[in-house]
């Protein structure tokens, strides 16, 4: 059977074209057409793109560029090594060595912790001391430094050594260094309790531990383990290190230690304070401390969470004291863990800070 094939088409284009235009036509494009091939306006979401990956090559670079920084920055092991062998060969007994800044104290202490005493580890300032070693790095100078050039400078490739001499100690006595010849006392029901100078167990105390406690201390009560004098290293409110006396009161009844034949000088310094996870809540009453010699008040001072490490400056009579007494009071002894330093001084002033 034959098929028939109908095609239907437009009048208008029944014309048909040769073979050469029909060509030439099909090859160039209409004026008006935009070109294939010529790249459109971008979409908002490709632009973000292209903006976020650039951020992070951006951030890429400046974290290998500080990294190359710091590396340069950092002075190697050997560079402490070689400045604090130097130092360790320098020392005198009344000498004392910090680092600035302070963050690098635990490096100091990695390379002389075994000639620093505790007293130079937490002193509370310089009027113990005659000469101020400093291991400083990138500029930087000790907080407690006179306010003047040093007077000896030594590199040792990124680590500088600084020393300023500060003239003769001020200091005639330190309570701290004597608390083992004291007494201990405090009154509870009706009578007097005496605390029994013992040998025990020892901890080494620190961060969210509480204060080191030391072999030989006053034991008061082994029913109440933290009623105890000594010589003790504290972290304060700052987290700094201090060298002290603990005397942890045991409620608004005054809690005495007595120190036999005190001289006397025209001042006496008293620092005082808690150990840091105590006073940071702020929630605790006061504390209230009495100084006496012979019986007879010459300072006081009342400590207040928040306050850290308290300065206390009371004029004195020189002479030889008997006996001198810190008192120790607190409406409630919960979380009250005290400690205190003191000196007896003469002389000028100009080096406290």
């Amino acid at each position: 059977m034959a098929h028939r094939l109908f095609v239907l088409y437009d009048a208008g284009a029944m014309a048909p074209e040769s073979s050469e235009e029909h060509l030439r036509d099909s090859a160039a494009p209409a004026a008006d057409a935009p070109n294939s091939e010529a790249p459109g306006p971008r979409s908002p979401r490709s632009v973000l793109g292209l903006v976020s990956w650039s951020l992070v090559v951006l951030v890429v670079l400046v974290e290998l560029v500080g990294h190359v920084a710091i590396q340069v920055r950092v002075p190697p092991d050997s560079d402490w090594a070689e400045a604090a062998a130097f130092v360790r060969t320098s020392l005198a007994p009344k000498d004392t060595v910090v680092a600035a800044p302070g963050w690098a104290d635990p490096l100091v202490r990695r390379e002389l912790g075994d000639v620093m005493s505790f007293n130079m580890a937490g002193m509370s300032d310089l009027a113990p001391f005659e000469r101020l070693w400093a291991l400083s790095i990138r500029g930087h100078l000790p907080e407690l430094a006179p306010a003047r050039a040093p007077d000896f400078e030594r590199v040792f490739g990124q680590v500088r050594v600084m020393r300023w001499d500060l003239g003769r100690s001020q200091v005639l006595y330190d309570f701290v260094d004597h608390v083992e010849e004291a007494s201990a006392d405090f009154d509870e029901g009706g009578r007097r309790r005496v605390c029994e100078k013992r040998h025990g167990p020892s901890s080494p105390g620190g961060l969210s531990t509480g204060p080191s406690v030391p072999h030989e201390r006053f034991v008061c009560d082994p029913q109440r383990p933290w009623l105890w004098v000594g010589a003790t290293v504290m972290e304060d409110l700052s987290l700094a290190p201090r060298y002290c006396v603990h005397e942890h009161p045991i409620g608004p009844t005054p809690f005495r230690v007595s120190f036999p034949n005190v001289p006397l000088g025209d001042r006496l310094v008293v620092y005082a304070g808690l150990f840091s996870e105590h006073e940071r809540t702020q929630e605790w009453p006061d504390i209230r401390v009495r100084v006496l010699a012979d019986g007879r008040e010459i300072a006081n001072m009342n400590h207040q969470d928040g306050e850290g490490w308290k300065r206390l400056e009371a004029l004195t009579e020189p002479g030889l004291a008997p006996e001198v007494t810190f008192e120790v009071t607190c409406p409630v002894p919960h979380y009250r863990t005290f400690c205190w330093s003191a000196t007896t001084r003469s002389g000028s002033t100009e080096r406290v800070p």
